[in-house]
């Protein structure tokens, strides 16, 4: 937050959200994410109940026009992307020929012996970038043909770690996730 309301808005005040945020009553045990809208200042905080979704299809989608470099309300680009392909459960995004992310989330790539993440993210996620600075995964160009090679997949974001591990095959424009989850 600290970093967009910098590259954004020019503001380099820091906010303390630990004293900004207060978890609501109704927030039980679970899961849950918390939502910061901001300008200048912080204008709403939101909790939502947040449940897994596992995938069975993933499309892959070609379109260097989509870019995502801050982590926006506006979903629409990814919203559109995964209504026109009513077929699958979520998206790949590729900028020519090379992945960068899934609709919602960095995308990690096992290939026996390490995990590999784009090199080139839509965008950089904070789980991502931990799991980068603890030398847990690699960044590397990975290309669309790179997939065939690669065992597993893991969608990874602040609410999913790289515990949650998809063995899949690789079709010419989509990856089928095998098993049950």
């Amino acid at each position: 937050m600290e970093q967009s309301r910098r590259d954004l808005l020019g503001i380099d005040e820091k906010i303390e959200l630990a004293e900004q945020i207060q978890i609501p009553d109704w927030v039980e045990e679970g899961m849950y994410r918390c939502r910061v809208s901001y300008k200048n200042e912080i204008e709403k905080i939101d909790f939502f109940e947040y449940r897994f979704s596992h995938p069975a299809i993933i499309q892959l989608i070609e379109n260097p026009g989509i870019t995502y470099p801050y982590k926006f309300e506006d979903r629409s680009q990814f919203q559109q992307v995964l209504s026109e392909n009513p077929g699958a459960n979520d998206a790949i995004i590729t900028h020519y020929g090379c992945l960068t992310d899934a609709t919602f989330a960095n995308v990690a790539f096992f290939d026996g012996k390490d995990w590999l993440t784009p090199d080139v993210p839509l965008l950089k996620g904070t789980k991502r970038q931990y799991l980068l600075e603890n030398k847990i995964l690699i960044a590397a160009s990975i290309k669309v043909e790179h997939l065939k090679g690669f065992r597993q997949l893991s969608l990874i974001n602040a609410m999913r770690d790289l515990n949650i591990v998809y063995d899949y095959t690789f079709h010419q424009n989509h990856l089928m996730i095998h098993g049950n989850y």
